[in-house]
């Protein structure tokens, strides 16, 4: 059996550390992966009726680790019918329950405008744990996504088929139910005993920037610092490995893409000087349910 997920958040100085963050602070505007997250979610490459000017109108949408609730915002605008958000965090989840709240009660020139018709629903789950497969969820969503939360999760096949049941077979858009996530690269991941960044070494009067790759075939559990907490629980796995869950799991792959930043990107990252091309931070993935 899985541990239980380990709950970082909320303890009160690292959430604070966390809302420092851009992510935290500007939302999926200052997450540099979200355009091609979002390409992979409204432009579906398996649609049978191609690009859909409103691809989410009236979709019902599972946001697993929803953080803050910026995707869960974001659905709403693009018209959602039903988002359900969950995260292990009772920080989190009244954070985005305080978002939602805001979009009910947006105000424009000191009038206040009704939000989007959209039934929002936040709450505490664990992901090792959770049971989406019960009566009332089974075969409910159109699109279960995640950003950067599968990372921590032990049991990713058990966390895959739960996600399986709780999809559409078949849908009034004309598509079988979609996951779309997003986890840090496995290359990112794999290192034990983790440096805090990269190297650089100097040959032939050149510097040279690597990043300390080791024991990448080797998954499992890691060890790892962030935001000045030691023994962050992260669980490392090779490509093959997400991909051969999703395949034996009921599902079939639409998409697979890795995030590098660019030159403009690295410009715009904070201690990310010369940086561009160097790694993939993220690996993202988009599968739909087979028939």
């Amino acid at each position: 059996m899985p541990t239980e997920s380990q709950n970082m958040y909320d303890n009160p100085e690292f959430f604070a550390e966390y809302g420092s963050l851009p992510r935290s602070q500007h939302g999926l505007a200052a997450a540099p992966e979200w355009p091609t997250l979002e390409d992979m979610i409204v432009n579906p490459k398996s649609s049978p009726t191609g690009p859909s000017e409103k691809p989410l109108k009236g979709s019902r949408i599972l946001d697993l680790g929803c953080g803050y609730g910026w995707f869960v915002r974001w659905a709403r605008e693009k018209g959602a019918a039903y988002v359900k958000g969950v995260d292990i965090s009772e920080n989190m989840i009244n954070r985005a329950k305080g978002f939602d709240a805001e979009m009910n009660h947006q105000t424009r020139n000191g009038v206040v405008v009704v939000g989007p018709a959209t039934e929002v629903i936040i709450e505490i789950h664990d992901l090792e744990t959770i049971d989406l497969n019960h009566s009332h969820e089974h075969g409910l969503y159109d699109i279960v996504y995640s950003s950067l939360a599968f990372q921590y999760i032990e049991d990713i096949v058990r966390l895959f088929r739960q996600i399986h049941g709780c999809l559409r077979k078949g849908s009034s858009h004309g598509q079988r139910g979609r996951l779309i996530f997003s986890v840090e690269h496995p290359i990112v991941t794999a290192p034990v005993n983790p440096t805090p960044g990269y190297r650089v070494i100097r040959e032939a009067s050149e510097d040279w920037k690597l990043w300390p790759l080791n024991s990448y075939s080797s998954e499992g559990l890691r060890l790892t610092s962030w935001l000045g907490a030691e023994g962050v629980r992260k669980y490392h796995r090779i490509v093959e490995t997400y991909v051969t869950a999703l395949l034996e799991n009921g599902f079939v792959l639409t998409g697979l893409r890795k995030w590098c930043p660019s030159k403009e990107d690295a410009t715009g990252l904070a201690k990310s000087k010369n940086i561009e091309g160097h790694r993939p931070n993220f690996l993202l993935i988009s599968a739909e349910v087979r028939e």
